[in-house]
Parts: structure tokens; sequence; C-alpha cells
């Protein structure tokens, strides 16, 4: 397991064990989501949207009606569908915080398990103190925002004038399921030489991104040209149908 020597506040230097990428998996519980709602357009289409209680000034009050005297589709019945959406929205809220609350300190009791030698557990007396721990026992991760930016900015991917990800966004799914961003990572740790994940972890995030970008640019490249022109013969064969 890799190292990273810190300074505590007491002026003495700490050894902390760095995680792996994967070791906070399954530690503590899933935190809640998002309050999404459902809502019918006139057109009778389903929409799923976020409801963000943050935004709301002046919360939306109950129609002051009986509920079961509230005859569907009038105004007071659309009041009572808002002011229902909100109170399920705030009673959400507090299930979320409680559920990041509950994560956050589990995952602080599993870095101190694990991260920090027993007898400078004590010395972790200030919020810096604890902050420092956990930015050098965390690994930060590789996200697609980031492999975006590096292959925009880095590498000026495009195509056909889309950045490489929004391209993306057009070509066929199938039906399998993975966490591409974990498996690509992993590929290219070894791509590059680096036979344990101690070695890999505690290269900066900015190059890891870079080494990812460059082994996954290639093949998504050739996967969107491959859709391209598959879509292109099906354009062509269904003009030779007519």
């Amino acid at each position: 397991m890799a190292e990273v020597r810190i300074v505590l506040s007491d002026g003495k230097p700490c050894d902390i064990k760095k995680l792996g990428l994967f070791d906070l998996d399954g530690v503590g519980p899933t935190m809640v989501g998002p309050f999404t709602y459902t809502y019918t357009l006139a057109n009778g289409q389903e929409v799923v949207d976020s409801y963000d209680i943050h935004v709301i000034t002046t919360p939306p009050s109950h129609p002051g009606v009986p509920e079961n005297e509230i005859v569907p589709h009038t105004p007071q019945w659309y009041a009572l569908l808002e002011w229902q959406t909100y109170r399920a929205a705030v009673s959400h809220e507090y299930k979320r915080q409680d559920s990041v609350a509950t994560h956050i300190l589990e995952v602080s009791k599993f870095i101190v398990d694990h991260c920090v030698p027993i007898g400078d557990i004590s010395r972790i007396q200030t919020d810096e103190d604890w902050d420092t721990v956990y930015r050098a026992a965390i690994v930060p991760e590789v996200t697609f925002e980031l492999l975006q930016q590096v292959m925009k900015d880095t590498f000026a991917a495009s195509f056909d004038g889309k950045e490489l990800f929004n391209a993306m966004q057009s070509t066929a799914k199938g039906s399998g399921t993975y966490d591409a961003l974990r498996v690509w990572e992993i590929e290219a740790m070894y791509k590059f030489g680096y036979k344990t994940e101690a070695e890999w972890i505690m290269l900066p995030l900015s190059e890891r991104v870079r080494k990812v970008a460059g082994i996954v640019l290639p093949r998504l490249m050739a996967n969107l040209e491959e859709d391209k022109q598959m879509k292109e013969a099906r354009a062509e064969a269904k003009k030779g149908k007519k």
C-alpha cells in the first residue's frame, strides 16, 4: 500500500496509507440522490424532472379545501399537487442529508481505521488535520468530465464538429453495461507499465486522466466512424428501395 507523508497541526510528520482505487466501494450507505417527480405535458408525454427546494423562495400552500372535495384538473387540484410535491421534496431532502452525513461518518471511520497509524490517531485534532489526512488517503477519481476536457484541450479531439462525448450520445447502445471508466483506468495502468495500483495512484490526477484519454481516444474515434458508416449505409439502402 502506498504511503504519503503529511504534517499535522502539532508540526510533526505522519505517514498516511493511501487507499486503492476501489477500496471505498461498499463503505457507508448509498447516498440518496435528488428528489425527482413526474409530470405530464399537454401532448400526454410524461417527463421526469428533478425538484430543487433550495430555489423556492415562497413555498406553495395547501388550497385550504378538504382534499376529498377537490375536483381533478381544477386550479385547486393543481395547487394541491404542487403542495404535495413540495412536501414530498422536503421530506426527501431530510433523508438525503441524513444519508450524506452517515456516509461521510462511515467513510471517515474507514480512513482512520485503515490509513492512519494507531499511535497517530489521537493527533488528529483540528478540521485542517482531518482535511489533510483525507486528501492524503483518497485517490482522486478520473471522471468523464475530466476526460472530456483533456480530449478537447490536450488532444483537440472532435467528431463531425462535436466534442467527442457529445458525439458519442448519438451512437447505438448495446445491451451490456459496465463501469467504463474503471475498465479504462485499469487498462491504462497496465498499458503504461504500472504493475501495481500503489504505483499508479501516486501519479497526479491530471497525468492519470491524460493516460486514460490516450488509451481510449483512438477506440472512441473508431467506434464513431464505424457507427457513421453504418448509418450512411442504411440510409443508402433505404434510398435504393424507393
